[in-house]
């Protein structure tokens, strides 16, 4: 654990960044080596300037992952959303392989089939040194869910079905090396109201069945890392989004599914967080709320970008602990699941495609 609160708030933070090459990416490489931020995700395409991002070629790639993790002598973690299907930033014009979306595997409802797919996925990210794929998504099917549904992101709407696919894709994963974050906790199978006043967007119709594929997992010491939503769940919490509700997080997914792995927050530039409670108070409600990892996408086109993002939430969180509006303890506990989280890694560069395995993630 660092001794220095500043580098321990920095381990809490996880950005998008720009840059194919390392002296492209060099603000956030600062920013890594200053100890502000502690894990970053991977784009293809910038959505400000429909330009790529920092994938162009495995080659490419590997490099530009190599001088990341070699930016401090505790490695950042690099994270990339690779669900399969719609989105998959490990594209074919890079020179990576055709991928099937999670409502195709659900779809053929053949665990050897998912576990197959989803090992290509993994081995792809293994050989260029990712760590954490932000996948699976374990949402129930709704066709008329727009985020989910319509891209075929989700394995099936029967919740033992969406565990089953889950879990192969999780193990396929954990064969490999890679980590995964499963998501968007609470669910986000329900019908999406967008542009609501107060919570911004919320979800209606959600059940109990949505839970069900976390409560498995969990039960099953599967999950690594839990990405959290930033809807509304009127019967969990009316006033809140997911990732910023102290009874989401800590009541329902810590206190009731015991689930003490990582808890990543929904991207914080999202409008339902970014254009109700802002930056400064929004960053301070999801700690709170017991999220471990705050995810600074940089990539939403209706907010300005930042190389500093991770900087400015380090400032903010620091203050706050200063007034005594964030204890302590809350930020030690945070650092202290992320540092237990890279541990498992068993390599910190490419070429973990040979059969290195992970453990169990401790619940």
């Amino acid at each position: 654990m660092p001794e220095n609160l500043r580098d321990r708030i920095g381990q809490m933070i996880l950005v998008g960044f720009r840059g194919i090459t390392a002296i492209e990416a060099h603000p956030v490489l600062r920013c890594i080596a200053e100890g502000t931020v502690g894990a970053v995700v991977l784009y293809d395409v910038d959505a400000h300037t429909s330009q790529p991002r920092n994938i162009q070629s495995r080659e490419q790639l590997r490099g530009l992952i190599t001088a990341l993790k070699a930016a401090n002598e505790l490695p950042v973690l690099v994270t990339v959303d690779a669900e399969g299907g719609a989105y998959h930033r490990l594209k074919e014009k890079f020179g990576f392989g055709p991928t099937t979306p999670a409502g195709v595997m659900g779809e053929r409802n053949d665990l050897a089939f998912t576990r197959a797919a989803a090992g290509k996925i993994a081995a792809e990210l293994a050989d260029v040194g990712i760590d954490m794929n932000l996948a699976p998504v374990v949402d129930l099917l709704n066709p008329s869910n727009l985020a989910v549904g319509a891209r075929r992101r989700a394995f099936s709407s029967d919740p033992a079905l969406v565990a089953a696919h889950a879990r192969e894709f999780i193990l396929a994963h954990r064969a490999l090396g890679v980590l995964t974050a499963a998501k968007h906790f609470p669910g986000m199978g329900g019908l999406l109201r967008p542009n609501v006043t107060g919570p911004g967007e919320v979800s209606e119709g959600c059940s109990s069945d949505e839970l069900e594929p976390y409560r498995l997992l969990i039960g099953e010491g599967l999950l690594d890392a839990v990405l959290t939503t930033r809807i509304t769940h009127p019967e969990l919490d009316p006033d809140l989004p997911g990732c910023l509700s102290h009874k989401v997080i800590d009541g329902v997914l810590r206190k009731q599914m015991g689930f003490d792995g990582v808890a990543i927050s929904d991207a914080m530039e999202m409008g339902a967080i970014w254009e109700t409670v802002g930056f400064e108070r929004g960053t301070i409600m999801a700690i709170n709320a017991g999220i471990d990892l705050l995810l600074f996408s940089n990539e939403l086109d209706y907010v300005p970008y930042s190389d500093d993002r991770g900087p400015d939430a380090v400032r903010v969180i620091l203050d706050a602990v200063s007034r005594g509006d964030i204890a302590e303890s809350r930020i030690d506990e945070a650092c202290g699941r992320i540092l237990a989280l890279k541990s498992r890694l068993q390599a910190t560069g490419p070429g973990r495609a040979s059969g290195d395995t992970l453990g169990p993630a401790p619940q």
